[in-house]
C-alpha cells in the first residue's frame, strides 16, 4: 500500500489530491475523495463511498479509451482510490464540452429545444474559473484560432473530445443508455495534447433508452429517452437524496466494468 502521508502533496482540488511519485518524477498519483460539488463549488457535500465509485468508473473508462487509441495521461490504478498518471508539462485551463443531445444550460443560452440531436456533436470551450462561472469562449474566435492562427492545440482538443464522445456513446449504447454530453479537460505532455483529469459520474450525462431499439435518427429524440432514469450527477444537482445519487453512480460503475469485454469494430469509430 502507498503511504501517502510520506508523499509530497502537489495539489488538491474539489474531488482529488495529486501526490508526487518519489520513484518516478514523470508520473504522479491521483487520489479520489468523497467530496461532491455542483454550481462551481457553491454546493458541496461529502458522500461516503463516492470516491470508490468515481475511481472505478474513471479506471474503466480510461482503460477503454487507451485501448481505443485516445491519447490520455492515464497509466494504471495501482490500488483502490488511486490512479497513476503522467505528470503534466502544462495544464490547459479549459473545460471542453461536447453535446450529442440538447439538455441542461444550452436550453437557456442556446434557445434550443430539449432533445434536439446534434450530428456532428456541438463542442464548446469554457474558461475554467469557478468565480467567473466557467464562461464559454466565443465559437467564432475559436474557429479563427484553429484556422487562421494554426493553433493546433485547439484542433486537437476538439478532435479528442468528439472522438471520446463517439467511443463512449457506442459503449454505453450496448447497455441501453444514451450519452447525452460530456465535459473533459486537457494538458500538454511531451509537447502533445493529452486527455487528463478524471472521467466519472460528474463528467457525463447519461439517460437510459425509453424502450428497445430507439429511433435516434430523428431531429428530436426526447420520446426515445428516459430522463427520469438519469445516471449522472444531475441527481445531486437537482437535490435528490444521497442514496439515490450513489445508486446512479453504482449503476454507471456496473456498466463501465463491462467495457473491458466489449468488442467494437475499429471501423465504427
Amino acid at each position: 500500500m502507498i503511504d501517502f502521508e510520506s508523499l509530497e502533496k502537489i495539489d488538491e482540488g474539489k474531488t482529488k489530491i495529486i501526490y508526487a511519485n518519489p520513484h518516478d518524477p514523470a508520473t504522479v498519483f491521483m487520489y479520489f475523495k468523497d467530496d461532491i460539488t455542483a454550481g462551481n463549488g457553491r454546493k458541496h457535500d461529502i458522500i461516503k463511498g463516492k470516491a470508490f465509485l468515481d475511481w472505478k468508473i474513471n479506471r474503466d473508462i480510461f482503460e477503454f479509451l487507451n485501448r481505443r487509441g485516445i491519447r490520455t495521461h492515464y497509466i494504471s490504478s495501482p490500488q483502490d482510490l488511486v490512479a497513476l498518471v503522467k505528470k503534466l508539462d502544462k495544464k490547459i485551463n479549459l473545460e471542453v464540452v461536447s453535446r450529442r443531445i440538447a439538455v441542461g444550460s444550452i436550453l437557456k443560452w442556446g434557445r434550443i429545444e430539449e432533445g434536439v440531436r446534434f450530428d456532428p456533436p456541438a463542442t464548446q470551450f469554457h474558461y475554467k474559473d469557478d468565480g467567473l462561472h466557467d464562461p464559454m469562449l466565443d465559437e467564432g474566435f475559436i474557429h479563427y484560432l484553429e484556422g487562421e492562427k494554426g493553433a493546433s492545440e485547439w484542433v486537437a482538443m476538439r478532435e479528442i473530445n468528439e472522438a471520446v464522445l463517439h467511443r463512449l456513446e457506442q459503449a454505453f449504447a450496448h447497455f441501453g443508455v444514451q450519452l447525452i454530453d460530456l465535459k473533459l479537460e486537457y494538458g500538454l505532455i511531451g509537447g502533445e495534447v493529452h486527455l487528463i483529469d478524471e472521467i466519472s459520474g460528474g463528467s457525463l450525462r447519461l439517460w437510459p433508452y425509453r424502450h428497445e431499439n430507439p429511433n435516434l435518427a430523428q431531429v428530436n429524440v426526447s420520446g426515445e429517452l428516459d430522463p427520469g432514469g438519469r445516471l449522472d450527477k444531475d441527481t445531486y444537482r437537482k437535490g435528490e437524496p444521497f442514496d439515490k445519487v450513489m445508486e446512479s453512480f453504482r449503476q454507471i460503475a456496473s456498466i463501465t466494468e463491462k467495457f473491458k469485454d466489449l468488442r467494437i469494430e475499429s471501423n465504427s469509430d
